[in-house]
């Protein structure tokens, strides 16, 4: 099953102990601290979204400008590949023999009401393909008219997730997508795409980079698209130093003059930190990459879990990572804000503690008063991965406590949230043994 929830320990040449000494305050981490509570919020119940026999997966909700809920992910092909199983996350080096991915295909689908009703999906690619899903499914954006953009990576022709290549997709006007294309122009040498429309209405895609391969850390490159899908600039290099395996974050501020970008980096110790890098131009060029929180985490391979960031109309930038740190009882999801445009950032926050060895996966949402939401993947106390949820008031001292909304027979994760005025939203994929499918829960805020 090609979305199923690894278990997998980070530090595989390490025994890591179970962090049991926050599993007690999972509902409340915030009364220990001494901190007020923020009102929490009540989810509706749970919808799915695709087919079920076809394995759904991988889900990512974004708000259109018109004010529609949109929402991707993949499903299977009809074939004899549906049952192939995806290697463990942690197993992305090139030496490593790989199993094939699954073929699958991209699907979007809309909701005028608050996600109480969907439209039909509509499917995306027009060739099947073997779509990468978890830090590296689909993404994707809007024009000033609406207009859909996606991208995607998708392995070499024998299976090999980390010679990926990245695809872009843009609505036809038709009702259709164009044929998806390949933006990099070196083959085989990119993954985890983000797309973004940047404020002067261009499409900006970026993704991680092993152009220059091993010792060499990846690198992180941008490329620039028209509206109507001309490229207008080839991909060109703006950071290096990257993991291998953890998506990236994108932020604009000043009109599109200043871009802001998040990735986890990776030291010659193997130290994983998070790091922002700030361009002024525009994008055309970046400056120094500025450290997030030096958490101290050293792990021989990517853990593919990367930041979140958001920021609100104060222009404070909001973080939100995972680490297992220096120590199995820092493990956890933490929190910081820069409130001085990333020059510096203020102590982190923990969210919520890890209540085992197991690599998390966090989201993030932000409101222009600053009000944050967050959303996580943990175990719970039956040892089965849930969604977990909570908010930061604007003050950034008071939290809500810690709600679990999933209730997974089997596995929940990896979600994905959406936020527009007075309506949020939760999407996750579920397992359990070689099947899949999407969920989603809403909740109403303001009342």
């Amino acid at each position: 099953m090609k979305t199923q929830f690894t278990r997998t320990v980070a530090v595989v040449t390490v025994e890591l102990t179970l962090c049991l000494f926050l599993a007690a305050c999972s509902t409340d981490i915030s009364a220990r601290r001494g901190a007020g509570h923020s009102a929490s919020v009540t989810f509706g119940p749970e919808q799915r979204l695709g087919q079920n026999d076809k394995n759904p997966s991988t889900p990512f909700l974004r708000f259109a400008h018109d004010g529609r809920l949109y929402a991707v992910w993949t499903e299977d092909d009809d074939g004899p590949s549906l049952k192939t199983k995806q290697p463990a996350a942690h197993q992305h080096e090139s030496r490593m023999k790989m199993a094939p991915s699954p073929m699958r295909v991209a699907l979007l689908a809309s909701s005028a009401n608050a996600g109480k009703t969907w439209s039909p999906s509509k499917r995306i690619n027009s060739a099947v393909e073997a779509i990468e899903g978890e830090e590296g499914g689909l993404r994707l954006a809007f024009g000033p008219d609406n207009k859909v953009y996606v991208v995607w990576s998708i392995p070499n022709q024998r299976g090999d997730k980390t010679r990926a290549n990245i695809r872009f997709a843009m609505e036809d006007g038709k009702g259709g997508f164009i044929p998806a294309r390949t933006l990099n122009e070196i083959k085989d040498t990119a993954r985890f795409p983000i797309v973004e429309l940047a404020p002067d209405h261009t499409v900006l895609v970026a993704w991680i980079d092993r152009r220059i391969d091993n010792p060499t850390p990846r690198d992180l490159y941008l490329m620039r698209i028209s509206p109507n899908g001309q490229q207008l600039t080839k991909s060109y290099k703006v950071g290096e130093g990257l993991c291998e395996c953890c998506r990236l974050g994108i932020a604009f501020a000043d009109g599109g003059k200043i871009i802001y970008m998040v990735d986890r980096q990776v030291s010659k110790e193997q130290i994983r930190n998070h790091v922002l890098r700030k361009s002024t131009d525009a994008g055309k060029t970046f400056g120094a990459s500025v450290e997030i929180s030096d958490d101290g985490w050293q792990v021989p391979s990517c853990p593919h879990s990367g930041p979140s960031i958001g920021q609100d109309s104060r222009g404070y930038l909001h973080m939100t990572w995972f680490t297992l740190g220096r120590s199995p009882d820092e493990a956890g999801v933490y929190y910081t804000v820069s409130k001085n445009g990333g020059r510096t950032f203020a102590p982190r926050q923990l969210i919520h503690a890890n209540t085992a060895a197991e690599i998390l996966h966090t989201t993030q949402a932000v409101t222009k008063d600053g009000t944050v939401y967050f959303a996580w993947d943990n175990l719970d106390e039956a040892n089965k991965a849930q969604i977990f949820f909570r908010i930061l008031a604007p003050d950034g001292k008071t939290w809500s406590p810690v709600q679990q909304i999933s209730r997974a027979r089997g596995n929940a994760n990896r979600p994905a949230l959406a936020l527009c005025d007075k309506e949020l939203h939760v999407a996750w994929t579920e397992t359990e043994g070689e099947e899949s499918w999407v969920v989603l829960k809403s909740a109403a805020l303001g009342q």
